[in-house]
């Protein structure tokens, strides 16, 4: 009589090997892209600990277009106060460097505050669906043609987000820097 042989159970075997191989690599690009892009491909958190401002669509390459809507939105972070009002306005930017973006309101456009309440979650999260972006200066804000601050596709732009616009000094983030193709410009008068 022959003795029986255990060939068969330990083939039996390798397909399920494998399968939970396979599975497990799945799950690990998974997880891979999903912490590496922040589950938006966007990080929610910069420099300093301060929250990244998401503008929906994205400032990219192109110019927005004057008086689009765009979303805004910061995720969980520990530097917004919770439950407090967010105002968002838009600021000159020269060259879209980081120093020079504005010291104080002077170099922002308080017409471009808009009456909506953006307020902080418990988490120190917030977002809005419709900011409208502005070329500046703009008729339809009632400005005249030597308005400052200036905002069009040569003149770089940033959206202040921070809890008191008059005071630089409370929180507060701005977004990456823009253009914006201009509509609505006024014209200088003739002297």
């Amino acid at each position: 009589m022959s003795s029986p042989s255990f060939d068969g159970p330990r083939h039996s075997r390798q397909p399920w090997i494998l399968g939970a191989v396979a599975v497990a690599v799945v799950i690990v690009i998974v997880l891979v892209v999903t912490l590496t892009s922040g589950g938006n491909a966007s990080p929610t958190v910069g420099a300093g600990g301060r929250p990244i401002v998401v503008m929906t669509p994205s400032p990219g390459s192109s110019s927005y277009r004057d008086a689009q809507q765009i979303q805004l939105s910061v995720g969980p972070n520990k530097y917004f106060v919770p439950y407090t009002r967010i105002v968002v306005l838009e600021c000159a930017d020269s060259g879209g460097q980081t120093s020079n973006l504005p010291k104080s309101d002077v170099g922002c456009d308080g017409n471009t505050v808009q009456g909506f309440s953006i307020l902080v979650d418990k988490d120190g999260s917030f977002s809005t669906d419709h900011y409208q972006l502005f070329s500046l200066p703009n008729t339809v804000l009632g400005e005249p043609a030597d308005n400052r601050p200036a905002c069009n596709q040569s003149q770089t732009c940033v959206l202040y987000v921070g809890q008191d616009q008059t005071n630089f000094t409370a929180p507060k983030v701005f977004s990456a820097p823009f253009t914006i193709v201009a509509a609505n410009v006024p014209k200088a008068p003739k002297r």
